[in-house]
């Protein structure tokens, strides 16, 4: 009978929900008469998350635009369950936690379980004393001419079996390149090499 209470429970509160998440995405939009805000609007029970749903598609771009017009280009963002989050685009405030007080932000035991399956317990996935530990011993193979030489054979590697070919044939054709894309390839294609290979 408990059961049946909870499923019931559960078959009205989903679908109403679901609504309310619907209505609140859709229709509460800011009038034009509003006074400009400074960060992510905040809605009650579900934060920010029907500002996220609405701008997913372009959510670099919606969120460049909300941190321009914060003071410090630093806002709060609240999603469902008292969860929080911080996004900056201010250089100041990231050199302070990851370069000047890096030991005052560490991630967390939440952060290391949800990213353990994804990135292991490595040098992106640990904190204090094994994180230190990782970082020394990357710094002394980062350091290493093997790994200079390594890199830059790849790189040039790749320019000559794949970058300049490419760039070569849209030459020839006239094709139009969108040449921030492939650039972005190239960089990336390089940094998985030396990283995984």
């Amino acid at each position: 009978m408990e059961f049946a209470v909870f499923s019931l429970q559960t078959l009205i509160f989903v679908p109403i929900f679901s609504l309310l998440l619907l209505y609140i995405s859709l229709y509460a939009k800011p009038k034009k008469n509003d006074p400009p805000t400074h960060g992510f609007k905040i809605y009650p029970l579900v934060g920010t998350l029907p500002d996220f749903l609405r701008n997913r598609h372009r959510f670099l771009d919606w969120s460049t635009e909300i941190l321009s017009r914060c003071p410090t280009n630093t806002s709060v963002f609240h999603r469902p369950g008292k969860v929080h989050g911080v996004i900056t685009a201010n250089p100041q405030i990231v050199e302070h936690m990851l370069k000047s007080n890096f030991d005052n932000y560490p991630k967390g035991p939440r952060f290391r379980t949800l990213l353990q399956d994804f990135l292991g317990t490595g040098i992106f996935n640990s904190d204090a004393g094994v994180w230190k530990t990782q970082r020394k011993s990357a710094s002394h193979e980062f350091n290493t001419k093997s790994l200079r030489n390594f890199a830059m054979d790849n790189v040039a590697l790749e320019l000559r079996t794949r970058l300049i070919p490419i760039l070569e044939t849209a030459a020839a054709t006239e094709k139009k390149l969108d040449l921030q894309d492939t650039l972005e390839r190239f960089a990336f294609d390089n940094v998985c090499k030396v990283a995984f290979n």
